[in-house]
């Protein structure tokens, strides 16, 4: 989604060879957690392993880089760099803690209201409002089912039990 707001654009790099001093393999877009540590100027320790997308159909994980092809890029905004994070690389509690420190409510609240259901935004909802214990202005979630923020297949996870929303 396309905010109007342009106070809350972000410029993501394009296609680069280095990436604050880390070269990377080949020349790529980064993409996920180093898009938004670059786009926000965070100033976080760097994930262990980086993603970015290439130029090639082929995913290559090499030098502390994950190279994924031109059909996983996200577009160049805060959603879909925030949606490929938790989808490729799992939760980064720094970055995400730090990120929803730099972005306004409004601009997440956006992200969940344009996709009320979606599992990725209804995740970044409860990340924020667990990170930051501000409450977002959207109403209670009615429709849908819970989301386990974990994912089991990137990271160790334990059986949690539902979180509702806190008042």
């Amino acid at each position: 989604m396309f905010s109007t707001d342009r106070s809350n654009l972000h410029r993501f790099s394009g296609c680069v060879t280095v990436f604050h001093e880390l070269a990377l393999p080949e020349r790529a877009t980064p993409a996920g957690y180093a898009a938004l540590i670059d786009g926000y100027g965070l100033r976080v320790p760097l994930p262990r392993t980086l993603s970015a997308t290439g130029e090639r159909h082929r995913i290559r994980n090499e030098s502390g880089w994950r190279i994924l092809t031109p059909r996983h890029a996200p577009s160049p905004d805060l959603e879909a760099h925030l949606t490929f994070a938790l989808k490729y690389e799992g939760l980064d509690l720094a970055v995400l803690k730090r990120l929803f420190a730099a972005v306004s409510p409004a601009e997440i609240e956006e992200i969940v209201r344009a996709k009320l259901t979606g599992s990725y935004s209804r995740r970044i909802w409860f990340l924020f409002e667990w990170l930051t214990g501000r409450r977002l202005d959207l109403p209670d979630a009615v429709k849908g089912s819970y989301e386990p923020v974990v994912d089991p297949e990137q990271q160790w996870a334990v059986t949690g039990e539902n979180s509702p929303r806190a008042s």
